[in-house]
């Protein structure tokens, strides 16, 4: 089976950091840029195809319209072992890893792979049932992230949350009602971050099984964010309390 990558960024993300490509199709007519070049560049390089095809050929492709000319073709997205991720940052004093539990909106799955790559977390872990999967809408509006952090699709969460436990992570799951808000919250050192979906959170078995819960501070009238900026706010001050310790 083959899955699609749309928009400049996303394909230029997947070639820079070699994920397995097939070929490149352009829409005939889309004018050259940086991006278009070195996409083209860095094609020849590892002998991709590409191929000039009419725009209404990726239109059909596309599920969002939202390809800006450019697709690639590739295999079906490849998830990371648990085992892999835990042995691979087993000496860190500081590690971060997001698991979503039940998040269902594609486009929302990508946001946090973003924003979770871009604070230097170690993985994303997601159930393999009821929830979002890797495929073109995750490449999109992850911007090309998704081929540079680990993801992970687990059968079972409490199962996978007690392995981390068991590497020496201290889980904690966000929700409304919590133990602590997030300044106060431990939120440092080796810390597994749990997010729910919206309208239904964590779910009870899952946040039975976290150490300790947190939750944002709210001062508007919208008693929330969404579960993708939800993730930034937590998982950066992970970051500064890392800062504060250098």
């Amino acid at each position: 089976m083959s899955n699609v990558i749309e928009g400049r960024n996303a394909v230029l993300e997947a070639l820079r950091s070699g994920s397995p490509v097939r070929r490149i199709l352009i829409a005939e007519g889309t004018k050259p840029n940086q991006a278009i070049e070195e996409i083209l560049s860095l094609a020849q390089e590892v002998g991709i195809s590409v191929q000039s095809v009419a725009r209404k050929k990726l239109d059909a492709l596309s599920d969002r319209g939202a390809h800006q000319g450019v697709m690639a073709e590739a295999p079906e997205f490849a998830y990371a072992l648990l085992s892999d991720v835990i042995e691979q940052s087993e000496v860190a004093k500081r590690s971060l890893i997001i698991v979503l539990d039940h998040v269902t909106d594609p486009g929302n799955l990508g946001a946090v792979i973003r924003s979770a790559e871009v604070a230097g977390a170690d993985a994303v872990v997601i159930p393999r049932d009821r929830s979002a999967g890797v495929g073109p809408v995750v490449f999109k509006s992850s911007a090309g992230a998704v081929a540079h952090i680990p993801v992970v699709q687990e059968t079972n969460l409490v199962r996978a949350l007690d392995a981390f436990k068991e590497a020496g992570y201290w889980v904690g799951g966000a929700t409304a009602v919590a133990d602590s808000m997030l300044w106060d919250a431990p939120m440092d050192g080796r810390l597994v971050l749990v997010m729910g979906a919206e309208g239904t959170g964590v779910s009870r078995l899952v946040l039975k099984n976290c150490d300790f819960t947190v939750a944002l501070p709210v001062a508007g009238q919208v008693d929330s964010l969404n579960v993708a900026q939800a993730t930034s706010v937590l998982a950066f001050e992970w970051v500064r309390r890392g800062r504060i310790g250098e």
